[in-house]
């Protein structure tokens, strides 16, 4: 299959170990993403990464509900997100100092100087956990490597890549060893050290099947089914509605009289909401009337 058109995240396993991995390849549902804002070809990289890991992660942390991950520094990218769904639709932003040079490859580090990650759990129904991870390193990967130390305290190990065109990324973690079906104490540094092999235009350019046969020809691997994941912004004009009012009577009033209606932009998807006195005064009451 044309890796050009795949939007899926697979699990997979190692039969006779305790190993487990994942893979994600996201085409046209990462290029949603990047389109609706200008974004220089290195923020690209770095957002796709976002998106791919946030991917992964979903398909590990399994609930009904949103998982994102969100970093914040003090260098000129002040902020950058991913999050997905329990229905896979994806969506992510960067912000960042326009005036800035940025260039083609990025150092986490560098560009989220002092910053931190935030990887936050928000359940349907139940309370939000929310997990701070130190910027480690000069990745993304060495940063959720060490989320999964803490949170799990399982060894695991990610790969991530992004050009523009596709975003991919790759995750091993290894189980308690009683979860293996018979002994294999060298699988995991071999697994590892095999995946440590894989170059970024592989794991952009090939599918799953190919890229483990490539890495693993030699190992027994379990392919699972396919999950498909696609872009989807959770905004809508009722919510947008609602973060209007909880602004207060008083500021919402205000703003109708300067502009006449107030206008706001969905940062992720790039919707347009526009409401008007009309449509407030039945939420607000005769307060929120202009004259």
């Amino acid at each position: 299959m044309n890796s050009a058109l795949i939007n899926e995240i697979q699990r997979f396993s190692f039969d006779k170990t305790n190993v487990r991995g994942e893979r994600v390849l996201l085409s046209s549902a990462y290029q949603e993403i990047i389109k609706r804002k200008v974004y220089p070809l290195g923020l690209e990289k770095l957002l796709g990464e976002f998106v791919a890991a946030i991917a992964l992660l979903r398909d590990i942390i399994k609930i009904d509900g949103v998982l994102s991950i969100q970093a914040k520094g003090n260098g000129y990218l002040s902020a950058l997100m991913a999050e997905c769904d329990e229905k896979h639709n994806l969506r992510g932003i960067a912000q960042w100092d326009e005036a800035q040079e940025v260039p083609d490859i990025i150092s986490l580090k560098e560009v989220l100087a002092g910053g931190y990650l935030v990887i936050t759990i928000t359940p349907r129904n139940g309370q939000r956990y929310q997990g701070i991870v130190e910027i480690v390193g000069e990745s993304l990967s060495e940063c959720l490597e060490q989320y999964f130390q803490q949170s799990e305290q399982l060894p695991s190990r990610v790969w991530l890549a992004a050009n523009g065109a596709q975003c991919a990324g790759l995750f091993l973690q290894r189980l308690p060893a009683e979860q293996a079906q018979e002994g294999d104490e060298d699988a995991w540094a071999r697994l590892t050290h095999l995946a440590s092999t894989v170059k970024d235009e592989e794991l952009l350019g090939l599918d799953t099947l190919e890229l483990l046969h490539r890495l693993y020809h030699e190992e027994e691997v379990r392919l699972y089914d396919t999950n498909p994941m696609q872009f989807g912004c959770s905004c809508s004009r009722q919510r947008t509605l609602e973060a209007v009012i909880s602004i207060g009577t008083d500021e919402v009033r205000q703003l109708l009289i300067e502009q006449g209606s107030i206008k706001v932009d969905c940062q992720f998807c790039a919707e347009k909401y526009e409401f008007t006195e009309a449509d407030l005064v039945d939420l607000l009451g005769d307060q929120a009337q202009t004259h």
